[in-house]
C-alpha cells in the first residue's frame, strides 16, 4: 500500500504548533503514512506491532518513540489485542527551535539520521511521571492557548533531554537493557554507589554484563563508573565552591589519593589546578 502524506496543518494545532491526542486502537483507523511534521508517541496500555521503515517492532507499555518527517510507519494489532497511546505532534519549526536552543552538544544528527526512529523505554517511575505531567496539561483552561503552548513546549523539551539525549549519541547500538542500566546509574548520582549497585540493576550475570559493557562502550563496569565520577568531580570543581575532599567523597570515591591520580590521568592537571584554571 502506498504511504499517505499527513500534513501539519491538519494534524497539528497551528495556533500552538504542538498538539496532543489520546488514541484508542479500537476506535482508530491506521494506514501506512508519513508526515511533514514530528511526532512522539507513548504506548499507554497493551502492545502493538510498529511497522516502520521496512522493519516490524513489537512495542509495549512504556515504549516512547520519536517519528521524524519522512519516517513511513503504521500499526498492526499484536494478536488482535487492543492498545492505547499518547500522541504528540509538533511542527518542524518547533523541533528546529528546540535543537537550536540545545546546540551542538545534543545528538541531533543521531536522532534525525538513524535508519529507525529513536526509541526509549520508560520504567514504571518515568511512565507515571510523564502521565502526571500530561494530567496537569489536560486540566489547563482550553482558552489559555499561550499557557498550553508553553506547557507543551516545556514538556517536549523535557522528553528530548530526559529520554533522547546523551545515551543515544554515545551508545546508539547499545542493548536496551544495558542502556537502561546506564541511564539509571546516572540519575541522582547513583554512580556514587559503585559497581555493585550497577550490577544489581539487572538479573543478568556479572560476566554477561561485563562482556556487553566492554563490547559496546570499550570500558569495564568499573571504568564506566569511575568516568561518571570524574565527570561529576570536574563539573563540581567548575560550578561549586564545595571543598575538593567533599566533592571526591560525594562522587563515591573513598580514597582521595586514588581519585586524584585518576583525575590527573584524565585531565592532565591536579584538581586544585583545574579549579584555578577555570577562575582565570
Amino acid at each position: 500500500m502506498e504511504a499517505k502524506l499527513l500534513r501539519a496543518e491538519k494534524f497539528v494545532d497551528m495556533n500552538t504548533e504542538i498538539s496532543y491526542r489520546y488514541v484508542y486502537s479500537d476506535t482508530e483507523y491506521f494506514r501506512y503514512h508519513y508526515h511533514d511534521y514530528f511526532e512522539i508517541f507513548l504506548i499507554l496500555d497493551g502492545s502493538v506491532m510498529h511497522i516502520v521503515n521496512g522493519a516490524e517492532i513489537r512495542l509495549g507499555k512504556g515504549s516512547l518513540v520519536l517519528i521524524r518527517p519522512d519516517d513511513c510507519h503504521n500499526y498492526r494489532l499484536d494478536n488482535e489485542k487492543q492498545f492505547s497511546m499518547l500522541n504528540i505532534t509538533f511542527t518542524a519549526d518547533t523541533a528546529n527551535s528546540l535543537f537550536l536552543y540545545l546546540d551542538n552538544g545534543f545528538p541531533k544528527e543521531n536522532l534525525l539520521n538513524s535508519s529507525l526512529p529513536p526509541e526509549a523505554h520508560l520504567d514504571s517511575f518515568e511512565f507515571e511521571r510523564v502521565c502526571k505531567r500530561m494530567n496537569v496539561i489536560r486540566a489547563a483552561d482550553p482558552k489559555d492557548l499561550a499557557g498550553i503552548k508553553t506547557s507543551l513546549r516545556i514538556f517536549l523539551f523535557d522528553i528530548f533531554v530526559r529520554y533522547f539525549s546523551d545515551e543515544i549519541s554515545t551508545y546508539e547500538k547499545i542493548p536496551l537493557w544495558l542502556e537502561e542500566m546506564c541511564s539509571k546509574v546516572k540519575k541522582n548520582c547513583r554512580f556514587s554507589l559503585g559497581s555493585e549497585y550497577f550490577f544489581s540493576l539487572s538479573n543478568k550475570s556479572r560476566e554477561h554484563i561485563s562482556r556487553t559493557m566492554k563490547k559496546y562502550t570499550g570500558m569495564t563496569v568499573t571504568e564506566y563508573i569511575n568516568t561518571l565520577r570524574l565527570n561529576y568531580i570536574a563539573n563540581m570543581l567548575r560550578n561549586s565552591n564545595h571543598s575538593i575532599s567533599d566533592i571526591i567523597y560525594d562522587s563515591g570515591f573513598n580514597n582521595i589519593s586514588w581519585a586524584s591520580e585518576l583525575f590527573k590521568g584524565k585531565y592532565g592537571v591536579t584538581m586544585r589546578d583545574y579549579r584555578q584554571s577555570i577562575k582565570k
